[in-house]
């Protein structure tokens, strides 16, 4: 049963109206008390297409042309997807009040929705469902693609009833999928197009009928109805609906055209059938060229902090993106698990060590694991070698069971690829980061870093700087230390602080793990929090603080970390009391978990 208006989900967000409805769900406006905000909810059908895990493939894309979606919760057994409410109608809404669109005004639009789909297919994602329905659309004319979250099969719109008939039209549908193959980015292009198509002709490519499948037939054929008023639009139009995906421009090629035709009211020369396809096996050699560090000019040099290690400088299609917001980058967009799918099984898992990281586990059988990881880190000085328009690539050879690769996308930023045997057995890690480097090599090639796929929770850690938790008070225990110039770590998740009389040296960084027990060191109580205190076997102490617990992107239990090391060439006792006394002011200094 649908809740009626005013009354309250999960405790927090009042709905006050609803403002659609679908296949998918109901849609309410409601007022999100706990951040005071309008958002939008969906309360997903009682069928189970709204988990948790579909919700996060479309949770959060920081992109101004898709609609953000902040949270999934649960009340009396329903799911409710809490969405950015965007004050806006569906452009299947403006064509029903419009019947067809101008030429300029369907190419703004689609040259926004493309943009959209450009860095959701950087993710490893393809929307699925590109229609009029699922593109909203502002008075003053931003265009915002939505629908992603609670994904459901490409034929759920192509159910039948008892009787036998269709509900529903597959309108949009490329033909691939009108055939039964998986949708691809591609696919997504050609429902672009044809929106577009049906915006500016005022009908679907495949025409109207009363059967669906008749509609479906005619998308499995590909048989497009003439083109009369897309004027400039046409050789676009015609070049996102091509039959074979091959021959479509990628998304990102499509925003170029359209954007073209909005902001000059002519077409850019369309690139020729195929074209798009060259250009990503353009990137997939650039991929392996720096997987082998091998390009049309390499440098190799030794780098002298780390003598055991050489880069290669190798060059990029284009200037080295910009990280952006530190906080908001996301690691897991530098990683492929299908690439690295050749060497066994493979499960992504982005709830693994500090928040500048992910890691893919691999395993080449029952009795061997390897894990992949692509960790930002600050970069200080950049490596010899590195100018303008390269991307640096420093390989080591295996070690200690590990083999790690740095990439140097900007001075201030390096990426490091490792792979590292989790348990006993020969694996070849060197090919697994090299692979891993390789993805991570061409995802920076095409651009800025993407984004991360859901913001982070309010009480995380991930919110906190980590050098703000140890005041000069606090470090006083640590003679000679500096305490007012540490060396902070990527996006504040990590900070150092040393001491200038003597080896004493600490560290306060983030983890995510799952619940300690007594194995994880002495248990105690630090600050009102739950911690405990490890002595190490290198001259070190660590206290592992609990933050806060979660669940994690699989459901299960979890904890958000501070760990605190001293380390220094003194008794252990000495260390692990020192230790204490930082980690007692750190987690007084915690925000509430």
């Amino acid at each position: 049963m649908v809740p009626a208006g005013e009354e309250l989900i999960a405790g927090r967000y009042r709905l006050q109206e609803p403002i659609g409805s679908g296949g998918m769900g109901e849609v309410w406006r409601a007022f999100d008390e706990e951040l005071r905000r309008v958002v939008a909810v969906k309360r997903a059908h009682e069928d189970g297409r709204g988990t948790r895990r579909e919700a996060r493939i479309g949770a959060g894309f920081q992109h101004p042309h898709v609609i953000s979606v902040y949270d999934v919760v649960a009340e009396d057994d329903q799911r409710w997807l809490v969405m950015e409410f965007l004050p806006s109608v569906s452009l299947a809404e403006l064509l029903t009040e419009r019947g067809r669109l101008p030429v300029a005004e369907t190419a703004r639009i689609g040259a926004q929705v493309a943009d959209a789909l450009a860095a959701v297919h950087a993710r490893g994602v393809v929307h699925r469902d590109i229609k009029p329905g699922n593109i909203l659309v502002t008075e003053d004319g931003l265009a915002k693609l939505t629908d992603f979250g609670i994904s459901r099969a490409v034929w759920s719109e192509v159910t039948l009833t008892d009787s036998g008939s269709a509900g529903g039209t597959p309108a949009y549908f490329a033909p691939e999928v009108a055939e039964g193959r998986d949708p691809e980015p591609a696919s997504d292009v050609f429902s672009l197009g044809a929106s577009l198509f049906a915006a500016v002709e005022g009908r679907s490519p495949f025409g109207e009928a009363d059967n669906p499948l008749a509609v479906l037939r005619r998308a499995a054929a590909c048989e497009l109805e003439p083109v009369r008023r897309a004027g400039a639009l046409a050789p676009v139009l015609a070049a996102l609906l091509r039959r074979e995906p091959g021959e479509r421009p990628d998304a990102g090629e499509a925003r170029r055209l359209l954007d073209e035709i909005a902001r000059t009211g002519s077409a850019k020369a369309v690139p020729p059938p195929g074209a798009g396809r060259r250009r990503a096996r353009r990137l997939v050699l650039l991929a392996a060229a720096a997987t082998a560090a091998v390009a049309l000019a390499v440098t190799w040099t030794v780098l002298p902090d780390r003598p055991r290690t050489i880069s290669a400088s190798v060059a990029a299609p284009q200037p080295p993106p910009l990280i952006g917001d530190p906080r908001t980058a996301d690691p897991c967009a530098l990683l492929d698990p299908a690439a690295l799918g050749r060497f066994g099984e493979t499960e992504l898992d982005i709830d693994y060590g500090n928040f500048t990281r992910c890691d893919v586990l691999v395993n080449p059988d029952t009795d061997r694991e390897v894990d992949v990881e692509v960790e930002f880190e600050a970069a200080g000085a950049p490596a010899p070698g590195e100018t303008a328009g390269t991307l640096n690539v420093a390989r080591e050879p295996e070690h200690d069971g590990e083999c790690e690769r740095t990439v140097l996308p900007t001075e201030q930023t390096r990426v490091v690829v490792t792979a590292k045997l989790t348990e006993n057995g020969p694996a070849d890690l060197c090919a697994m980061a090299d692979v891993a480097t390789g993805t991570v090599v061409s995802v920076l090639g095409r651009g800025p870093i993407p984004r991360r796929l859901a913001p982070f929770d309010a009480k995380s850690l991930a919110l906190v700087d980590a050098c703000s938790l140890l005041n000069p008070p606090a470090l006083e225990h640590i003679p000679g230390v500096d305490a007012t110039h540490p060396e902070a770590g990527f996006a504040g998740w990590r900070c150092r602080w040393h001491s200038t009389t003597s080896d004493l040296a600490v560290i306060l960084r983030y983890d995510r793990h799952q619940p300690l027990t007594a194995a994880s060191g002495r248990p105690t109580r630090l600050g009102g929090r739950e911690a405990f205190v490890q002595p190490g076997d290198d001259d070190s102490c660590e206290v592992q603080v609990v933050h806060r617990p979660y669940t994690d992107d699989d459901g299960k239990r979890a904890v958000e970390l501070v760990l605190l090391t001293v380390s220094g060439k003194q008794p252990s006792d000495r260390l692990c009391g020192l230790a204490t006394e930082l980690a007692t002011a750190a987690a007084t200094a915690l925000p509430p978990p």
